[in-house]
């Protein structure tokens, strides 16, 4: 039950809570500060993989003392968040359920409209997806670390569909190929035993996962993100084992290769300014409880046609209002598909620019909160209201 689970460890001034949304959605678990009367315009934060809304902890106060509210959900599948009747079904992990917890969550908070829906990670995809779906409901959106590409294109006759069929690449099977046989993790986190092989054992889950936060971080020397010039298996298998891992590793021994070059003690002193033990302990504890399949189930949607084209619906549309994609200097996730990050002048109509951030890896929001703040505020300054 959660009405067992120990206080999260926020910032004083931030409100953990539940927000029920049954029957339109689930029971939402939520960070938020500024929640006032009269209403402040509304800021929501959606977090990436395997993160939580606890993610963004030092994020929410700057923005709130701006004189907004401001809200950190963990997603469906994540954290606190749950269906009061029991397990979500698999089929709930679709598309266009990302947008519906959204709008549901804003309207359950009293807002009918959301001032800007800020992504990270995974989360990109979500706030991406609420911008494109709904520009009359949210105003501007921020996009870190996950470029957005725009929806799936559709062809626009018959030979074209055939031209495309033609030249489609089996990525997997090409990484397979090369001298050192690679795979790419996100079809690695699509296979059924990911989750076991990242939840056990669970008395190693602290290790795994210090790990995996310091070799996605500024932290790790390791870290050389440069673009990419061709979506080729040649150019992928340049990228750290925790994106092109090696063919037959799981994502534990994948980490474990890189942090057997590491000195603990090194580790230690980097990661505690952004993520000492403590705070490290919260993500042990929920995911040791909750496993992560909720999160994993997500990436069928980038990974699997089939649910891909649900949002061919959609081809053709661009993001309508205003964008800003903003990232670590020493983040892989820009690059990851050769050319996102540049094709988002074509797929935005509105795009405020990209921002990389010294000092930061993947982890934006965790290892320079300050920064994210201000590009999220200078973006909503841009459009008043």
């Amino acid at each position: 039950m959660l009405s067992n689970l120990s206080p999260l460890p926020v910032p004083a001034g931030i409100t953990s809570r539940l927000v029920q949304t049954a029957p339109h959605s689930l029971a939402f678990h939520i960070l938020e500060a500024g929640s006032v009367i009269p209403a402040r315009p509304l800021i929501i934060l959606v977090h990436g993989f395997p993160e939580l809304a606890y993610s963004w902890r030092h994020v929410i106060l700057p923005l709130a003392s701006a004189g907004y509210h401001v809200v950190a959900f963990d997603q469906r599948g994540y954290g606190r968040t749950h269906s009061p009747d029991g397990p979500t079904p698999l089929s709930d992990f679709r598309p266009l359920t990302l947008v519906q917890d959204v709008v549901v969550l804003a309207h359950a908070l009293g807002h009918n409209k959301v001032k800007c829906i800020v992504g990270h990670d995974f989360g990109a995809v979500a706030a991406a997806l609420c911008a494109l779906i709904r520009p009359d409901y949210f105003e501007s959106v921020v996009l870190m670390s996950h470029p957005f590409k725009g929806p799936p294109d559709l062809p626009l006759r018959p030979a074209d569909e055939l031209l495309q069929r033609s030249i489609t690449v089996d990525m997997e099977a090409e990484l397979a190929k090369l001298e050192r046989p690679r795979k790419h993790y996100k079809w690695y986190y699509c296979t059924p035993a990911a989750n076991r092989e990242m939840l056990e054992p669970k008395e190693e889950l602290q290790e795994f996962l210090r790990g995996y936060f310091h070799v996605k971080s500024a932290d790790w020397d390791g870290n050389d993100p440069r673009p990419l010039t061709a979506w080729k298996a040649t150019e992928l298998a340049q990228m750290p084992r925790y994106y092109i891992m090696d063919k037959g590793d799981t994502m534990r021994e994948a980490v474990a290769k890189d942090m057997a070059e590491e000195d603990p003690q090194v580790v230690r002193e980097r990661s505690s300014r952004w993520l000492k033990d403590e705070e490290l302990a919260v993500y042990v504890e929920e995911y040791a409880r909750n496993g992560f399949q909720g999160g994993l189930n997500w990436y069928r949607i980038q990974t699997r046609p089939e649910i891909l084209r649900e949002l061919e619906i959609l081809a053709g549309k661009k993001i309508e209002v205003p964008c800003r994609f903003v990232s670590g200097k020493q983040d892989w996730g820009p690059f990851q598909e050769p050319g996102a990050v540049e094709k988002m002048h074509k797929v935005c109509t509105d795009f405020r620019g990209a921002k990389y951030i010294e000092g930061a890896g993947h982890w934006l929001p965790q290892e320079r909160p300050q920064e994210a703040a201000e590009e999220i505020l200078s973006l909503i300054d841009t459009i008043g209201g």
